[in-house]
């Protein structure tokens, strides 16, 4: 099981300080990576539900947090080894065009250590402040997923479709992995599963997949479903966890039982944790699993 971290910029981690600090750290404990939590905007009243919790954010939407990209952009020019990753990222609310054209750039300038992992979105009244619908917000996901990847790929890309279309363009430069970066999906419900296993490198969740039982079990439900896509490369649709225990012994036991069940990462939560604390924080992860 690869260990990595999952923290979101905002706050006193939304701090150049904060970010190197979290760079710097997680590269010399010799983690995996570095997930990042986003959103563009939090609305004043939120009438929708948070996924995973039944209820409302459990933080303060008020506290200022720094865009995606450029977060991500600091950690890569403080780091050489460690990757990075979006968890999630929502690309229905982006111009696909202007959003591939930053992500092949920063996959370039990191030499090729993102991973982008995806969702189709929740909050409603974030894409209306936003000017994008939120009704079929998973086929416009998926579609916005194929133009991105069209304009990473092809020398002069040229894209059709129902939520976006361009001319043969010059949109350069192209990201340091062939293909682009890896698509993850992150979500709770089915439809999530069935997007990993349409085209997904993995499928990455919180408390969904804090059970050995379960996660083994949608493990099993994407690659089989992958497999019967004509996926050649089922058997390595992978999961990564998101989820924290407050005893470090029954964290570190339960991360050895997910492990044999076949999870393949664990990103471990940063939030909470004070800048004095973040060094020694991350210098013991590499000990849950010895």
């Amino acid at each position: 099981m690869r260990l990595s971290l999952i923290l979101l910029p905002r706050g006193a981690h939304g701090t150049r300080e904060a970010l190197v600090a979290v760079a710097q750290a997680a590269e010399a404990a010799g983690l995996h990576r570095v997930w990042f939590g986003d959103h563009i905007i939090y609305p004043v009243e939120i009438l929708s539900t948070y996924p995973g919790t039944g209820g409302a954010l459990g933080f303060n939407a008020r506290t200022p947090q720094l865009d995606l990209t450029v977060a991500m952009t600091l950690f890569a020019t403080a780091t050489e080894k460690v990757g990075m990753g979006t968890s999630v990222v929502v690309p229905a609310q982006r111009n696909p065009v202007a959003f591939a054209k930053q992500m092949a750039s920063l996959d370039l300038v990191s030499g090729g250590r993102l991973a982008l992992g995806i969702g189709v979105g929740w909050c409603a009244e974030e894409f209306e402040a936003l000017g994008v619908p939120f009704a079929r917000r998973g086929a416009r996901t998926d579609e916005y997923v194929k133009a991105m990847q069209t304009l990473w790929t092809d020398p002069e890309p040229a894209f059709e479709g129902e939520f976006v279309s361009f001319a043969p363009i010059h949109c350069n430069p192209k990201p340091a992995q062939a293909g682009g970066p890896p698509i993850w999906i992150g979500g709770y419900g089915d439809a999530a599963l069935a997007r990993t296993a349409r085209y997904g490198r993995g499928f990455i969740a919180g408390a969904r997949l804090s059970d050995p039982e379960e996660a083994a079990r949608i493990k099993a439900t994407i690659r089989h479903k992958a497999a019967d896509l004509g996926r050649e490369d089922a058997d390595r649709i992978e999961l990564a966890t998101t989820f924290g225990l407050p005893d470090r012994a029954a964290f570190a036991a339960r991360l050895r039982e997910l492990r044999d069940a076949g999870v393949d990462e664990a990103a471990i939560p940063l939030q909470g944790r004070s800048l004095e604390e973040i060094g020694d924080c991350i210098a013991q992860i590499p000990d849950l699993l010895r």
